[in-house]
């Protein structure tokens, strides 16, 4: 009895506890169901609205009517003015001038930077022809004594022999490239878009074979035999480096004249000259003025037009350059596109010196930055990434996928740098310390060249503005190598020293010929310059 009595003890005051607790908690409870309720709800109602699964028949929102548009107001403040509107939408009279002005003015910026590509290849084409006497497409120039300040290549470097051709498919219809074994180069499209790779990164794996370069909508018959390229436009650059028995000077150029040939499908090999063309002086840079538009309108008229998208010839439209038609812009446009290539540069200038990319950095805590932030396309998740196509095309030319080789030896590899290591940029009055850590990954060589930021072309200092491991620098006991940058030579360090101009600020590309894996894998890190006394 006396455990039955207990049990039933228990029961009641188990019962009446939980009435107690029921009665404090439930309020708390059902607070909290509900909170899971609308949090499982707003969760649902999330995922159904994403904006890729947006349904419109489930979330379009409350109803709305006319009264909930909210227009412009009729007087607009703006960084071109104060703009006015009569009757509330009318543009006044004072207020029209103001909105075409700057209308044009950013469609012309843009048009710049957009078309910049293609005005940099027909800068250069135009250059070899007006400044190396190129007559034909089968004449060859050689940078035999190697690059000079005075042919203002974009970070052309002064360490390799440079070879190259500009080619006419217009002219010539298709066009046949003979390259000797052992060539490391590249063609590119009159959009400066890539079309191959000469060389072991080729199709002819370094043994070298003749590559046939098709126009445009040609409709003849394509032989065997070759390595064969159909080019959306009609003018291409060729370019090549040699290495090894080329040599320099004369020998050099009888070199290539006599293993490097381009000529016309339809003639077969034609004479053709050799040019020696370092320190003959070229100006391959598109103007940084309204020049730049009439350039443009070049392009456009003797291009195909399916070379570029729709939009950007639609923009193009708008400002007066379209195909067929004559380009005669008023006083009034001439100086919209002088502001607009102005303005072109000045957003490029900080694309390239200041970006914003948070992929810019090769190595964490290190200023030593990419030239190609991601892949040689410029595409990112499925569109065009223009502000990467800008930092490469500003301050580089050619386009390859082995600029961006994975493969251990295979390739080259570039990197640049603006900035020390606090952060200041590289200004050519002060004295600065490069210490390149021992064993750099290369299977070939590296090289380090200074450049002018204005031009981005070599820098002209009046003095050594390179140091390889080629040259045989002044190594440390560690296997390190210093490398001084300023006006002045430190005392002891000439050989390792690059000249700065006191007036102009500079940036290096370090160059790696055959990166290694120490350089893929990032396990190898160069490091910051140095400011010094």
């Amino acid at each position: 009895m006396a455990a039955g009595k207990l049990a039933a003890f228990l029961k009641e005051s188990t019962y009446q506890a939980e009435k107690v607790i029921d009665m404090k908690m439930k309020p708390l409870i059902n607070l909290t169901l509900a909170g899971l309720v609308t949090i499982s709800v707003a969760a649902s109602v999330q995922a159904e609205t994403s904006d890729e699964t947006r349904n419109l028949f489930k979330t379009a929102g409350a109803k709305q009517t006319s009264k909930n548009f909210k227009p412009a107001p009729d007087v607009i403040k703006t960084n071109f003015g104060k703009l006015k509107f009569e009757g509330g939408a009318f543009p006044a009279e004072g207020s029209v001038k103001k909105i075409y002005d700057e209308l044009d003015l950013q469609r012309a910026t843009q048009a710049y930077m957009d078309f910049f590509p293609a005005l940099s290849l027909y800068g250069i084409v135009k250059s070899q022809v007006r400044d190396f006497g190129f007559e034909t497409s089968s004449d060859v120039g050689v940078m035999a004594d190697f690059m000079y300040p005075s042919e203002n290549y974009l970070t052309g470097n002064d360490v390799t022999v440079y070879a190259f051709a500009s080619i006419d498919l217009k002219v010539d219809g298709p066009t046949v490239v003979e390259i000797p074994p052992g060539m490391y180069g590249n063609a590119n499209d009159a959009a400066f878009k890539y079309l191959t790779d000469f060389g072991p990164t080729g199709p002819d794996k370094g043994k070298g074979g003749k590559y046939l370069f098709v126009p445009p909508g040609h409709k003849g018959k394509i032989p065997g035999g070759y390595h064969i390229f159909k080019s959306p436009g009609y003018r291409i650059w060729a370019m090549m480096r040699g290495f090894g028995e080329v040599g320099n000077g004369d020998q050099a150029v009888r070199w290539f004249k006599e293993r490097l040939k381009v000529y016309p499908l339809a003639t077969g090999p034609r004479t053709h000259k050799a040019v020696n063309t370092s320190k003959m002086g070229a100006n391959t840079l598109p103007p940084e003025d309204g020049s730049a538009f009439t350039m443009l309108n070049e392009i456009i008229q003797y291009e195909p037009t399916e070379l570029f998208s729709p939009e950007l010839l639609g923009r193009l439209a708008t400002l007066g350059i379209e195909k067929g038609k004559p380009f005669n812009p008023d006083k009034r446009m001439q100086d919209i596109f002088d502001q607009a290539a102005k303005q072109g540069v000045a957003m490029s200038r900080a694309i390239v010196y200041a970006s914003r990319d948070p992929e810019i950095n090769y190595w964490p805590n290190r200023h030593w930055e990419k030239m190609f932030i991601r892949n040689t396309e410029f595409s990112l998740d499925g569109h065009n990434d223009i502000d990467a196509r800008t930092l490469w095309h500003y301050q580089a030319i050619c386009v390859s996928p082995n600029l961006l080789s994975t493969t251990p030896g295979v390739g080259t590899a570039y990197l640049t740098a603006f900035r020390d290591k606090k952060g200041d940029y590289l200004l050519g009055d002060k004295q600065y310390r490069l210490r390149v850590p021992a064993n750099p990954p290369v299977k070939r060589f590296w090289a380090v060249t200074a450049y002018d930021a204005l031009s981005r072309s070599l820098l002209d200092s009046g003095g050594n503005i390179t140091v390889s491991s080629t040259r045989e620098p002044e190594v440390n006991d560690d296997g390190s190598v210093d490398i001084y940058f300023g006006p002045k030579a430190p005392v002891g360090h000439e050989n390792n020293w690059v000249k700065t101009d006191p007036d102009k600020g500079f940036f290096v590309v370090f160059r790696f010929y055959g990166p290694l894996e120490g350089y893929i894998e990032k396990t190898w890190v160069l490091n910051d310059f140095e400011r010094i006394k």
